[in-house]
């Protein structure tokens, strides 16, 4: 198949590497793939050196044909920024679709953001292809619960925006059943949805010792510590670690907070004024030095807060799993993260903004060593057994293949 793959974020930008896992896998099963992507800049007010001042760029990484296309960057918080940071590339990709890249047989979409969907949307009919769209997290209704988007008349034409797009897709990819049931609910065919959940590279991400050079780096001896490593944005909620670190504050523990987000100055300043030494607050770390972050953990830090239950699946979990760490998942009971962790016996849960509950978990974790290297061996297995890079880039595959023959019909 020549597939086009449309997504915003790309490597090198840290936060995001799997775009670049299934363009990669999917050139190593023999298939033709083209990225439309944006010039990187995430976390910067500009894009990374190398790539200001330009509109289109064409490179190529693994064999994977990569055209960007300019970008409005920006680290503010307000809608309007981050609209036009959105619909600037959109608006750029879909120039940079028509005229960049040769008619592909399928798009393949990552959405967010909702606009880019209907720029897929476009040159899938101009390119005479079909449309698979990925769904990462629901969107209106996740700006809606997060306070983001209020004005009803935007959120009636972003939920049109949504609608048109589910209608004009082949088939739609989500990464939870309750994304599914959201669909399901709102009259989307079912015969379109399927459920493919994000992954991990169990080749790439190993099990190794916690005594390595990042946890050297981070100086914290033989204290028990506890990293979360991902996006500190909109669904994540990690004002009661903050909290839990300072009830623990006279007790040998460390933390240990790796990523970048819009939301990362509020929880420094936070940690800052509680005199929380021992939280400390580190950028992306480069991606070979991935892996140790990981394995320095005692325990490892996912959390969700309670509006982003229905609308959003950290993909981190299957990181943490793939090191063989056990998990502390901030989470409500209902959704897929907690399912997760609970089915494959591979940490503890606790509910959003409980603080107490944290730091007994915390507690319970650093007295009980064997229970704990039982859940890594949980988590390890599990991931191993079903969410592995092979397996759900097989089933990608076969989404996009099920797509392009039904043209043929």
């Amino acid at each position: 198949m020549r597939i086009v793959l449309l997504c915003q974020y790309y490597p090198p930008e840290l936060a995001l590497i799997w775009p670049h896992e299934l363009a990669r896998e999917l050139v190593r099963r023999g298939h033709e793939v083209t990225t439309l992507t944006a010039m990187p800049n995430r976390g910067q007010s500009r894009s990374f050196e190398g790539y200001r001042r330009k509109l289109f760029t064409c490179e190529q990484m693994d064999r994977v044909r990569i055209v960007r296309s300019w970008i409005y960057a920006t680290t503010s918080k307000k809608f309007f920024p981050r609209a036009m940071n959105f619909g600037s590339f959109c608006g750029s990709s879909l120039i940079a679709g028509l005229f960049g890249s040769a008619p592909p047989d399928v798009i393949y979409a990552l959405l967010p953001p909702l606009p880019l969907g209907v720029t897929a949307g476009i040159l899938a009919s101009f390119k005479r292809a079909r449309l698979v769209v990925n769904i990462q997290d629901i969107f209106p209704r996740a700006a809606v619960e997060y306070g983001m988007l209020t004005n009803p008349r935007a959120i009636r034409f972003f939920e049109k925006m949504e609608m048109w797009i589910y209608r004009r897709a082949d088939r739609i990819a989500v990464i939870s059943e309750g994304m599914r049931e959201d669909l399901l609910i709102r009259s989307v065919p079912a015969e379109k949805v399927v459920v493919i959940e994000n992954w991990a590279d169990p080749s790439f991400i190993t099990p190794g010792p916690r005594n390595n050079e990042f946890r050297r780096y981070l100086d914290v001896g033989d204290r028990f510590l506890v990293i979360y490593s991902g996006g500190i944005n909109n669904n994540a909620n990690l004002e009661p670690v903050i909290e839990a670190a300072d009830i623990l504050r006279d007790e040998p523990f460390a933390f240990a907070i790796v990523g970048e987000g819009q939301f990362k100055p509020q929880i420094e300043e936070m940690a800052r004024s509680k005199h929380l030494d021992h939280v400390r607050f580190l950028p992306f770390q480069p991606v070979e030095q991935y892996p140790n972050v990981l394995r320095a953990a005692d325990l490892s830090l996912v959390s969700l807060n309670a509006r982003s239950a229905a609308t959003s699946v950290p993909s981190k979990i299957y990181k943490q799993m793939a090191a063989g760490r056990p998990i502390l998942a901030i989470t409500p009971e209902t959704n897929e993260l907690y399912r997760l962790v609970t089915t494959s016996q591979c940490g503890k849960c606790v509910l959003p903004d409980d603080a107490k509950g944290v730091a007994e978990v915390v507690r319970w974790a650093a007295r009980h060593g064997d229970e704990l290297h039982r859940m890594g061996e949980n988590a390890r297995r599990h991931l191993e057994q079903y969410h592995s890079l092979d397996r759900s880039v097989d089933r990608i595959c076969e989404l996009l293949q099920e797509a392009c023959t039904a043209r043929k019909k």
